[in-house]
């Protein structure tokens, strides 16, 4: 019985996901995605803002851009790129280099389209432990920190770990 449920449900899976690839994009879409790729940029602009009243004794952060396909909901996410910066005061803008080809180092290869999001990790209150108590982090409960490769400014909303 327990064989005849797991086909079934392997089954089911494989038509699910054979409906999607055989799903035509309309003209409107297909330019849109063109569109994107054409403008993407070689630097990711964030802007990192945020209403806490923050205090930087280290101004020294990492910023790592991670890439996963949409369609892999259990797949781990691939870090693409990461840079260390200096935040001063709140809010500042970055420019993150992204390589031309960062879909491309994604694994596993992107099955439907691809999701983009940074991390941070920074001690800013310099006690030696980074993204702890004190420490200046990305505010989840506001935004996930979702980015898209273009030339616009992202923004990025951060809050002080209580």
């Amino acid at each position: 019985m327990k064989n005849h449920l797991l086909l079934f449900m392997a089954a089911s899976a494989l038509t699910l996901s054979s409906c999607n690839k055989t799903e035509k994009k309309t003209a409107p879409e297909a330019s849109v995605s063109e569109k994107a790729t054409e403008n993407s940029s070689d630097n990711l602009k964030i802007e990192f803002t945020g209403t806490d009243k923050f205090t930087i004794k280290n101004p020294k952060l990492k910023v790592s851009l991670y890439g996963i396909s949409e369609g892999l909901q259990d797949a781990p996410a691939t870090l693409i790129t990461e840079k260390e910066f200096e935040g001063k005061e709140i809010p500042f803008t970055i420019e993150l280099p992204v390589p031309k080809d960062a879909e491309s180092k994604i694994t596993p290869k992107p099955t439907n389209g691809v999701k983009y999001y940074i991390a941070t990790e920074w001690d800013s209150d310099g006690n030696g432990k980074a993204n702890e108590k004190g420490d200046i982090f990305i505010d989840h409960d506001k935004a996930f920190p979702n980015v898209k490769l273009n030339s616009e400014v992202q923004k990025i909303y951060v809050k002080t770990l209580k």
